[in-house]
């Protein structure tokens, strides 16, 4: 099963990363520069819709600085004729005559009152909302009446603010049609606004392009006139009262006086102020998230793909020695086809050398099991000559002198037994061999006319032959021993082998005691005492003989050893 790996530790996620670090500063660069060019677009784009507007207001702005140009000039020669009525009058009428623009033209006092104008009688304009300001704050003004007292139409009204030296006199007051000042030709041809209007300082309407109600329908409708109404030209985007979004211009004519309100389609322009910052910052963003795209792209097609099956490949390989394919593509890097090429001779190597040491082990384990095999067999034929040399003898210790050291050949031939019939000849099973020991032993028969009943409880163990040896040896010593003592109405031999910890063994022989064991102690030569305590020290273990009236125990722990080899001289 393949280990998965932290994101941070991945391969793709690192070289990410450090692309990340790389763009960094380029897309910072990126936005700075989008912001710039944005912003220089935005000005030009403003420019040229002032400079579209300003053309188109070009008519309205000739006529009214002619018409505040006409006041000045009025208002320098008035001074003669103020007080003389019809003198004034005569002049302003032939002034009026002159100038087939004007509808109106007269001297407004600091009471309202106007004696001297182009019509006949006197008119009061004291009673106007906005005159009172006019008079406490003299300036230029601009307003328009949609029905003025004195030509009795719709007229545009200039206010020229007329001093002696510097005493404020009044007004030198002046009308324009309104028809003429919206039917000005504005040098436009197609680029038409969709409205243009002029407006005064204080937010009132003054004259249109395409008729007053339909310039209201266009006029902003959350911004107040008189707001736009100052300052200088410049653009903005507003809703407008017919719902639509417009881009609005505003221009001055005379600046704080009257200016030119152009309304344009948006849709005609580009409105960078809206998509620069959208622009600036986005696209960096796609540009930035294709790269690592692209990149995550090439590095798992190119790279990540072919090593996680190349990994694949070498872990079937680990596991059952499958032998890995040719990987070769034709959008394969040749760096990884050199390794892949190097890990395929690798496994083929490794193949035919595992190969070479099995052929190689295969033959020394038959070699080996052949020797086994050998020494059992001679040790048959060394037991076999014994019983012969037995069955010859006449004196009874010279058979059982005899038959102790066939029961000992015939313990070493089993060991060998085993190892040449077991799987794996570097390991025992103890309880099998003792259970052969035990078979084969001729001290386990009867005494004294009785049958000896054998119990035994033996544990599956694994020793290794230089232990499984002496322990064979030991426990046919044991069985010998225990047959010498063994006796009672029911003779008994129990033996157990068990594994208490992980490597710690217990052996048990017991057996039931004869009740007269002096006999048996007469003929011992105290030569199986000695060869047991010799095999527990071989199996660096420890025995311990304790008895009871009835039976008689002997115990053995030892510590079960790792295989170890001897050491190899080179």
């Amino acid at each position: 099963m393949t280990e998965r790996v932290s994101l941070h530790r991945r391969l793709t996620t690192r070289v990410l990363f450090f692309l990340t670090l790389a763009l960094v500063p380029l897309g910072l660069i990126g936005v700075m520069l989008n912001l710039r060019l944005s912003a220089e677009v935005q000005q030009r784009q403003d420019l040229s819709l002032l400079a579209l507007t300003e053309r188109a207001a070009s008519g309205e702005r000739q006529i009214v600085q002619r018409a505040f140009g006409a006041a000045q000039s009025l208002g320098g020669i008035a001074t003669e004729f103020l007080d003389n009525t019809v003198e004034c009058r005569e002049y302003l009428r032939r002034f009026k005559a002159s100038e087939a623009n004007f509808a109106f033209a007269g001297f407004i006092g600091t009471d309202g009152i106007s004696s001297c104008s182009t019509v006949d009688g006197v008119l009061d304009f004291s009673g106007y909302p906005a005159f009172a300001d006019l008079i406490a704050n003299p300036r230029m003004n601009v307003e328009v009446n949609l029905n003025a007292p004195g030509s009795g139409q719709s007229v545009m009204i200039i206010n020229q603010p007329h001093y002696d030296e510097s005493v404020f006199l009044g007004y030198i007051s002046v009308s324009l049609p309104l028809r003429d000042v919206g039917d000005t030709f504005d040098f436009l041809g197609e680029a038409n606004p969709e409205a243009l209007v002029t407006v005064n300082a204080a937010g009132q309407l003054l004259s249109t392009e395409q008729g007053r109600d339909k310039a209201l329908q266009h006029l902003p409708a959350d911004v107040a006139l008189d707001t736009l109404a100052q300052g200088e030209a410049r653009t903005m985007i507003a809703r407008s009262a017919s719902g639509r979004n417009l881009v609005y211009t505003i221009v001055p004519i005379v600046p704080d006086v009257i200016y030119a309100l152009g309304a344009w389609e948006r849709d005609s322009f580009i409105d960078a102020r809206s998509a620069s910052p959208v622009v600036s910052t986005v696209l960096p963003f796609l540009m930035w998230l294709a790269s690592l795209l692209v990149v995550w792209l090439v590095i798992d097609r190119l790279v990540i793909q072919r090593i996680q099956a190349l990994n694949g490949q070498m872990r079937r390989f680990a596991q059952d020695r499958t032998l890995p394919s040719d990987f070769r593509g034709r959008n394969a890097p040749e760096e990884l086809l050199e390794l892949e090429t190097a890990l395929q001779r690798m496994a083929y190597d490794i193949v035919q050398d595992e190969a070479g040491k099995e052929d190689q082990l295969r033959e020394k384990s038959v070699l080996l099991k052949e020797v086994h095999h050998r020494v059992k067999n001679n040790l048959q034929i060394i037991s076999s000559i014994m019983n012969m040399q037995i069955r010859k003898a006449k004196a009874p210790e010279t058979k059982l002198a005899l038959g102790q050291v066939q029961d000992r050949i015939m313990g070493l031939s089993g060991v060998h037994r085993t190892l040449y019939q077991a799987d794996n000849l570097t390991e025992v099973n103890a309880a099998a061999l003792i259970q052969q020991i035990i078979e084969q032993s001729r001290a386990v028969g009867a005494t004294d006319g009785k049958a000896v009943a054998v119990e035994t409880s033996l544990e599956p163990m694994v020793v290794f032959p230089d232990q499984a040896v002496p322990l064979s040896m030991y426990v046919s010593e044991a069985l010998t021993n225990a047959m010498k003592y063994i006796g009672g109405e029911a003779p008994r031999v129990f033996i157990s082998l068990k594994l208490e910890s992980e490597n710690e063994a217990h052996l048990i022989i017991e057996n039931t005691k004869s009740a007269n064991p002096g006999a048996a102690e007469e003929t011992s030569s105290g030569l199986g005492q000695q060869l047991m305590q010799a095999f527990a020290t071989q199996l660096n273990g420890k025995t311990e003989a304790t008895e009871t009236d009835t039976d008689y125990r002997l115990s053995l722990n030892f510590h079960v050893e790792d295989f170890k080899e001897d050491p190899v001289e080179y």
